[in-house]
């Protein structure tokens, strides 16, 4: 390979990597809690069904659409809950109890996941079972809770299923940051 070749496949090469990134930048959308105290970024394309930013708990909602949901009455969403804690050791009840909380779910069954890091369980909403994904943070003294929640149809395709851990993954990295 000659030195113009090696420099037009660097150049071909980092300007695939800028685009990648513009890409990845133009499908997030960047997003606040508790005054500035906590950022994360989701993608775009999931719009935002609820927030309530002042006091304590903060709440952000997103509904994401899966088109097997279309008609049935069941919906995928997610959602950053912040609340205000004195220290790590009211972090750790904080977690408890959500853990607590979740073996209550109707039909509860423990799942394992990818990361290890996040508490993954299916249960019943009715007569649907729901796929649950929980991750906990802990920053500044506030607790975090990443909650993913999707029904389990028949109709919903792989390639959905791994577009919406992927969301989930980006705001979990984002809210580690």
């Amino acid at each position: 390979m000659t030195a113009r070749q090696f420099s037009t496949l660097l150049s071909n090469a980092f300007t695939a990597l800028l685009l990648a990134g513009f890409s990845a930048m133009a499908t997030a959308a960047d997003y606040t809690l508790n005054d500035g105290a906590i950022a994360f970024a989701a993608p775009a394309d999931w719009p935002v069904i609820m927030q309530m930013s002042e006091g304590s708990p903060q709440v952000i909602a997103f509904q994401v659409k899966d088109p097997a949901d279309n008609g049935t009455g069941e919906a995928t969403r997610v959602s950053v809950t912040t609340r205000k804690l004195d220290d790590a050791q009211a972090f750790q009840a904080f977690v408890g109890q959500a853990l607590d909380k979740a073996r209550q779910t109707p039909g509860y069954e423990s799942e394992t996941g990818a990361d290890g890091s996040s508490l993954r369980y299916s249960g019943l909403n009715q007569k649907t079972r729901y796929k649950y994904r929980e991750s906990y943070f802990y920053k500044n003294g506030i607790a975090i809770q990443l909650r993913c929640v999707h029904p389990v149809l028949k109709g919903t395709a792989p390639a959905w299923t791994a577009a919406f851990d992927q969301g989930c993954d980006q705001i979990a990295a984002s809210l580690s940051k």
